[in-house]
């Protein structure tokens, strides 16, 4: 097990896949760190992960280099549509569908 500092707009699932290469295995860190799957991670913390698989090295070593590290949170996404919610935002046939 290790302490790994969480990157810029990383989420549990870019974690695991850097350190463990192994997505099924998002549970198992959300647990370990008492966090959701949902959870917004703060950039510079540490959290802890288990162990890679050694069958899964050459995933890790790819993401190895911070350069490859994944960060999928969309910040322009979140600010643009937090406020666009609601019925007055929806589109008949779109997100309001009439039966």
């Amino acid at each position: 097990m290790k302490n790994t500092a969480i990157l810029d707009r990383q989420t549990l699932i870019d974690i695991t896949a850097q350190e463990l290469g192994d997505l099924e295995r998002v549970y198992e860190i959300a647990e370990l760190n008492g966090l959701s799957l949902t959870d917004d991670l703060i950039t510079g913390n540490a959290i802890m992960v288990p162990d890679a698989d050694k069958s899964k090295i050459n995933i890790t070593r790819l993401f190895a280099d911070k350069a490859n590290a994944p960060a999928s949170v969309d910040d322009n996404f979140i600010s643009e549509n937090e406020n666009n919610e609601g019925i007055g935002y929806w589109i008949i046939e779109n997100d309001f569908i009439i039966q």
